[in-house]
């Protein structure tokens, strides 16, 4: 006889005792899936002030257009593009050849100016005293005055000669300063921690004053722009608390708080948008310039909306759900007093530990695992741990009308 899926026509009933085993082997298998210890939270409706999604962006406070001060061929460029700085470090050099013997003429030049100042001071001594010897024999009558006053005179042109000599050693420090920072000029460093965004030169080119050599950002002092209606903007004070800011940047369910810095008071003349500066922190380098956000700023309007706690949501590939604990009691182990249910949520915006929601599947009075969902799998048996006063786990017997379908396993 011809068989079909293994078995032969004629043996239909032992095909139908093999099913009805297999049944009854995944029914007893059932409770044997691990039980999660969870603690929930009831999904409840709250008057709530519904703020308004706007955009912006992530914007630096520090870019630097690094350039030349001085010019020169560049010997060597130790970044590219997307390199990390400290400030402080080479980014590039330039011949320094000739630097360096301008260096060393103006430290020989300052040498000698200096001589001459000792010269100069050796000299005016001598002429003091031959001045004061020269007094004692006028007083003596050995002398005469001409003699006194020919001494006076040397001592008076010895004494501005070493002023001369004072005054070009302050020349030569000058110049020997002047031919250091020349000499440093050539060797272009960052200005700040940062992160560079472009290379503008390469080795062997020749840069002039002014030349950009490379473009940094920092990435520790940034800020967030947004853009604001003009009826919103007076919303928007500096004690108007936290701004809840998504950006995609940072993951797909990172929230950010931000706080306002303030107003530029200069709308878009063809959008009356008003710029905002927001206040935000993150981890150094998390944030980069140029990435995009949404607010969500106060509209002063005062809803009932549906909200779940904040840890109870949890996102994959398809989106944000919420795993609902639905009331489910097992023969076999009377601890199990639900069971984990995932449910697809369409968040509304989140302020504080909630996240407002669009009702759906969850609804008032729904409860949602808070504690233990990230572990959990549909289906799974739940303990329900401390279970709140009249919610169907309390007591570890569920209500048989309660808000979610009881089930029983039979074991």
């Amino acid at each position: 006889m011809k068989s079909r899926g293994g078995c032969r026509i004629s043996d239909g009933g032992v095909c139908a005792r093999v099913a009805a085993l297999i049944v009854l082997a995944l029914s007893s298998c059932a409770w044997a899936l691990p039980v999660a210890n969870v603690r929930v939270a009831p999904a409840v409706m709250q008057r709530l002030m519904v703020p308004r999604a706007v955009t912006g962006e992530i914007v630096t406070l520090r870019h630097s257009l690094l350039a030349s001060q001085v010019e020169g061929s560049v010997v060597s460029i130790g970044v590219n593009a997307g390199d990390t700085v400290a400030e402080g470090d080479v980014v590039a050099r330039l011949d320094d050849t000739l630097a360096r013997l301008d260096v060393a003429t103006a430290e020989a030049d300052l040498v000698a100016a200096r001589g001459v100042v000792a010269q100069r001071e050796a000299e005016l001594a001598r002429f003091r005293n031959d001045y004061e010897r020269v007094e004692m024999l006028l007083k003596e009558g050995t002398t005469t005055e001409s003699e006194r006053d020919a001494a006076l005179a040397d001592v008076r042109t010895t004494e501005a000669l070493l002023a001369q000599a004072h005054a070009r050693v302050t020349s030569a420090e000058a110049a020997l300063s002047r031919a250091r920072k020349r000499l440093s000029d050539k060797t272009i460093v960052a200005p700040f921690a940062g992160r560079v965004i472009r290379k503008s030169t390469e080795v062997g080119e020749w840069v002039t004053p002014g030349n950009t050599v490379a473009e940094i950002v920092s990435l520790r002092d940034v800020e967030a722009r947004i853009d604001v209606p003009e009826h919103l903007v007076g919303l928007l004070k500096q004690d108007v608390g936290r701004i809840t800011l998504r950006i995609p940047g940072l993951g797909s369910d990172a929230v950010v708080d931000a706080s306002v810095i303030g107003v530029v008071p200069q709308a878009d003349r063809l959008s009356r948008m008003f710029p905002v500066r927001l206040a935000v922190r993150a981890a150094d380098g998390a944030l980069m310039p140029g990435m995009s956000l949404t607010a969500y700023v106060p509209t002063g309007s005062v809803e009932p909306v549906l909200t779940v706690p904040k840890d109870a949501v949890l996102r994959d590939d398809a989106g944000e759900f919420v795993y609902l604990a639905v009331p489910y009691h097992s023969d076999q182990n009377p601890a199990v007093t639900a069971q984990a249910m995932p449910a697809r949520i369409t968040r509304r915006f989140a302020v504080g530990d909630v996240v407002a929601i669009m009702p759906g599947r969850v609804h008032p009075g729904s409860w949602v695992l808070v504690e233990g969902n990230k572990r959990a799998f549909p289906t799974q048996p739940l303990v329900v741990q401390d279970p709140p006063a009249g919610s169907p786990f309390a007591g570890g017997v569920p209500d048989s009308g309660g808000p979610g379908a009881t089930g029983r396993g039979d074991g």
